[in-house]
């Protein structure tokens, strides 16, 4: 059976009919292509660091509600600055909450009888 390639021949004729040789709808997709990475890269540290929207949101100063436009690419303020309060609570959770549990034993975190 031959691979179907309609999606990548709709890409290239849209992209010929539409894009090709326009200087600022080539800027806009690229600003596009930029926000959607960044929105994926805000996604997955979030998880890896197991970091809620609320603890993301209180450590960097912006609201869940902008953290979820965020990882939605339809953030409307300046996305060098969110990014900037992100990396800092990003740094700031792994410092203060991902390094002290990595440094405690077992026994630390393990719940013990009362009273037994």
């Amino acid at each position: 059976m031959e691979k179907n390639n309609l999606s990548s021949d709709a890409y290239q004729w849209t992209y010929e009919r539409y894009i090709k040789g326009d200087p600022e709808i080539q800027e806009f997709l690229r600003e596009v292509q930029i926000k959607a990475d960044l929105s994926g890269q805000i996604y997955s540290i979030s998880n890896k660091l197991r970091m809620s929207r609320e603890d993301l949101a209180e450590l960097s100063g912006l609201t869940s509600e902008a953290i979820e436009d965020l990882e939605e690419s339809d953030y409307d303020g300046s996305w060098e600055d969110a990014i900037e309060r992100i990396n800092r609570a990003f740094q700031l959770w792994f410092a203060s909450v991902i390094l002290p549990a990595a440094r405690m034993s077992p026994e630390e975190f393990s719940i013990k009888a009362v009273g037994a």
